[in-house]
């Protein structure tokens, strides 16, 4: 199969323990002029989850998606989701801390019949399935999530800024 023969060449692209990473670009939120820190704290979990809740941290921790801070004037609790695999996700809850404070994108996102209009009369259509994408893309500035005694900064955009 033609895809072996790429592997060698490409280890990093197909490698499913590390995150990848968008080169030469960064996000930046912008906040709003007058915005003021929040600081949340953690909220319980379940116990049965725990165990998972922390791998997951050390893991983000370990592909620098989430970096040790001792102190900072924003906090958001996170949210633990389970996935198919009975793995858990790990989001951060910005609805009550970032998202307030961000300047909106005055740019429309385009409807799915937009999208579909702009795609007609094309020939050939490929998809791709980054693993944990939204974790793929570096932040200029940074966020902070709280999970119990830690206080992580989050280095890449997080899933659920609505920036």
């Amino acid at each position: 199969m033609k895809l072996q023969l790429l592997k060698p060449n490409y280890a990093r692209v197909f490698d499913t323990n590390s995150v990848g990473k968008i080169e030469g670009m960064q996000a930046e939120l912008k906040l709003k002029s007058d915005y003021k820190p929040v600081f949340k704290k953690a909220r319980q979990v379940p116990f049965s989850i725990k165990p998972q809740i922390e791998q997951e941290l050390e893991n983000l921790e370990k592909n620098g998606i989430l970096i040790k801070v001792k102190q900072s004037k924003w906090a958001t609790p996170i949210v633990a989701i389970p996935k198919a695999s009975n793995k858990i996700r790990l989001c951060g809850d910005y609805k009550v801390t970032v998202n307030p404070n961000l300047v909106i994108d005055s740019h429309p996102i385009p409807t799915v019949e937009e999208l579909f209009t702009d795609m007609s009369g094309g020939e050939k259509f490929t998809k791709i399935d980054l693993s944990q994408a939204y974790l793929q893309l570096e932040l200029r500035n940074y966020l902070q999530i709280c999970q119990g005694e830690k206080s992580l900064r989050k280095s890449t955009y997080p899933k659920h800024i609505y920036n």
